[in-house]
């Protein structure tokens, strides 16, 4: 069996530019705040290979240049534009109509700011802040964000805010770093530059169709479910994640604010495995494709993954529908010097659909394949 683990350099960019153009608000007294057009250009480090021999990769933070996409250019960021002393703005970065719009207002205007925020908002998550000293006072040192009904299985790359800075353009931007969260919005086009770090572990899965089978049977993945466990503990649907994040001064500009994250379960225990990767139906060949599903990371020593696919002779006739093959993995099994997944690692598993074999192959073993890990 052969597995590989890779661990990510997990610090991300996302540059919000924007553009001068409003919408003009309604005149009625409980309008929306008026919405902003911006621009969102997004980027995460590359992932480097953590073997078995020499452990994780360790977290460093490199200039932007040569950091790739985000990769998910539609997702809904929500931000809180806070001030020492006062409130928080809370709002969304969210794209309609083919256009990047900001709900919040203090974007529009001139004022210095810290920003603090996540990516990606789903329908049901909430956000709530304050200073590190659970008050409003004192922004400019830090801040404890939490995020509720957060799902523990997840189809996208969960991050949170640990930098911010404005630029001069889409391509320009001095003093950004880990720690900084100031910005200073000018009232007219805001270029703002977005740090951001991964609070989940991803699952990489590699996939194929045994070269002789694929010559028999046509294989139609439809989708990937996951569960997760500490020992026999199943965890749950959702996860509260609580985030001590501390400002830092520029002496060490690789030291993350990040003090410390908490993941408390809510909800229901996963009674079902949860989907993270969905399609009409994709046809598997004997290359692999790769899909990726990203899960709440702390204290896993277990992943459950159901494939779910249609079988299919070449001649186009349907044989098997929804056939449902698990494979449990453990963490152990995987690798040998981590016994719990961390959060920013990603842990690929390749696999393989054979046929199934008895004392005589017959039409009824071709038609019932399993999926094995390599």
């Amino acid at each position: 069996m052969r597995n590989e683990q890779l661990h990510s350099k997990i610090l991300g960019l996302v540059s919000l530019i924007g553009l001068m153009g409003l919408w003009g608000c309604s005149s009625d007294e409980t309008a929306a705040p008026a919405l902003t057009t911006v621009e969102l250009i997004s980027y995460v480090a590359d992932y480097e290979d953590a073997t078995k021999a020499n452990g994780p990769a360790t977290r460093a933070w490199t200039p932007p240049t040569g950091y790739l996409p985000y990769g998910e250019d539609d997702k809904v960021i929500g931000i809180a534009f806070t001030q020492d002393g006062k409130e928080p703005k809370t709002g969304n970065f969210f794209k309609s109509s083919g256009k990047w719009l900001a709900n919040i207002d203090e974007i529009k205007s001139s004022g210095s700011y810290f920003l603090y925020g996540y990516i990606p908002h789903l329908s049901g998550m909430s956000m709530t802040i304050t200073d590190r000293d659970g008050a409003n006072a004192n922004y400019s040192s830090g801040a404890k964000v939490t995020l509720q009904n957060v799902p523990a299985i997840m189809p996208n790359d969960l991050c949170v805010t640990i930098g911010a800075k404005q630029g001069t353009d889409k391509e320009t931007v001095t003093g950004l770093r880990m720690g900084d969260f100031g910005y200073t919005a000018n009232g007219a086009s805001n270029y703002v530059f977005l740090l951001f770090d991964h609070l989940y572990a991803a699952l990489r899965i590699d996939m194929k169709v045994y070269g002789e089978y694929n010559k028999l049977r046509t294989i139609v993945l439809k989708s990937l479910s996951m569960k997760t466990q500490t020992g026999e503990t199943t965890s749950h649907e959702k996860t509260a994640i609580a985030i001590d994040l501390k400002a830092t001064d520029d002496s060490n500009p690789e030291q993350s604010p990040i003090q410390s994250i908490t993941y408390t379960p809510q909800g229901e225990v996963i009674s079902e495995p949860m989907e993270f990767w969905s399609s009409t139906g994709e046809t598997l060949t004997t290359e692999f494709s790769t899909h990726v599903g990203h899960f709440m990371p702390t204290g896993i020593t277990k992943l459950i993954l159901t494939s779910t696919y249609d079988v299919y002779d070449k001649k186009g006739n349907l044989l098997r529908q929804d056939c449902k093959a698990t494979n449990t993995m453990l963490l152990s099994d995987l690798l040998t010097d981590q016994t719990t997944t961390r959060r920013g690692c990603r842990y690929t598993v390749r696999m393989t659909i054979h046929p199934t074999y008895l004392y005589v192959l017959s039409d009824p073993d071709l038609n019932n394949p399993t999926v094995s890990v390599e």
